[in-house]
């Protein structure tokens, strides 16, 4: 009880991961949209470098789902690190190497910046396995099988697409009769953002833009969010890729940025978001709401603190886009070349 009143009265972090994956875990209630509020909170405030609020946040919003996205508990041991809370940050951490095999990013990006080889052995040589392996590896092997002969598609379009339809009846088949493929059984991918399976719902997602017989994702990857399954920014970059335009306007509202070696600093560094009506704010705001997904100023906040730092959050709600221009031109050509690219866009003041 002592330990219970300590933990709620200075919102300890480290007292609510442990709470949260205790056997008590099946008696909380599950709100999912309040989980993804707290997150943005929590995103704002490491825009403020406030990470204790930062903390709080996410501390809270992990009692709010089965079985937080990677991104978060990353986002939210770098947080703890930001903030001088060592035990936080290795609390965190242990859930993400207890998560998952391929720790190649979590690992290179804490060794090296923030802690010690000495500090990172000791947490895994305390993992256990804390997802299905089996579970993992079919899941993976769907998302290799869909990726085999797409590098040659002039070739093998039928074979891609007999495989992909193959690989979606089985994950909608696993959905129908348990719940979409997630983290809770499969742990974490190494990106902390996507699954491997993920390449399925997005190439189907592709070809509905053209083929509207392609099954229509919608009602699948709805569920997905509602039940805390799928990133919601994710289940908009799908819905924008069917192009269903009677659906509303799914906007994932990436920046761009456009370089070549011969443009002022001034031009290669600025960035670029598209220009909308005030209507065209609103109905995209009002769709991203209903799928518990950042509205646009929060991304436009979002992206400039990423411009702006060095520490390597994740938010998977900015997006981001350089294309360089040609080599083979003049400077005046390559000026000409970027008024043309950003006309009709609207540079994002830093």
């Amino acid at each position: 009880m002592y330990r219970l009143k300590l933990f709620f009265s200075h919102f300890t972090v480290f007292f609510l991961v442990a709470f949260l994956f205790t056997g008590c875990e099946h008696k909380r209630q599950i709100d999912v949209q309040k989980y993804q509020a707290l997150v943005d909170v929590a995103e704002r405030a490491i825009c403020e470098d406030d990470y204790r609020t930062a903390l709080d946040n996410y501390g809270l919003a992990f009692r709010q789902i089965e079985r937080p996205f990677g991104k978060d508990v990353y986002n939210a041991a770098l947080a703890a690190h930001a903030a001088g809370y060592r035990a936080e940050r290795d609390a965190y951490l242990q859930q993400l190497i207890n998560g998952s095999d391929d720790l190649g990013f979590i690992k290179s990006t804490f060794l090296s910046n923030f802690m010690s080889v000495q500090e990172w052995d000791i947490l895994e040589s305390k993992r256990k396995r804390e997802y299905d392996a089996e579970f993992r590896a079919e899941m993976t092997q769907i998302g290799n099988s869909d990726q085999l002969f797409r590098k040659d598609y002039d070739n093998y379009t039928d074979t891609i697409n007999k495989l992909r339809i193959v690989n979606l009846n089985r994950l909608l088949e696993i959905t129908e009769v348990q719940r979409f493929p997630a983290q809770m059984e499969m742990g974490y991918s190494e990106n902390l953002r996507t699954q491997p399976h993920h390449s399925v719902l997005y190439q189907t997602a592709q070809r509905r833009s053209s083929d509207k017989t392609t099954t229509d994702l919608e009602s699948t990857i709805r569920r997905a969010v509602k039940k805390g399954r799928l990133d919601p920014e994710l289940a908009v970059l799908y819905m924008e890729v069917q192009d269903d335009r009677e659906k509303g306007r799914f906007e994932t509202y990436t920046t761009r940025q456009y370089s070549h070696p011969l443009l002022p600093d001034s031009m290669s560094s600025a960035v670029w978001v598209p220009t909308l009506s005030d209507s065209e704010h609103a109905e995209i705001n009002e769709i991203r709401r209903q799928w518990y997904s950042d509205s646009i100023e929060d991304i436009q906040i979002k992206t400039k603190f990423l411009e702006s730092t060095d520490w390597p959050f994740i938010f998977t709600s900015v997006r981001k886009s350089v294309t360089g221009i040609s080599d083979d031109i003049s400077a005046e050509e390559a000026v000409e070349a970027y008024l043309q690219f950003t006309g009709g866009m609207k540079k994002l003041e830093q």
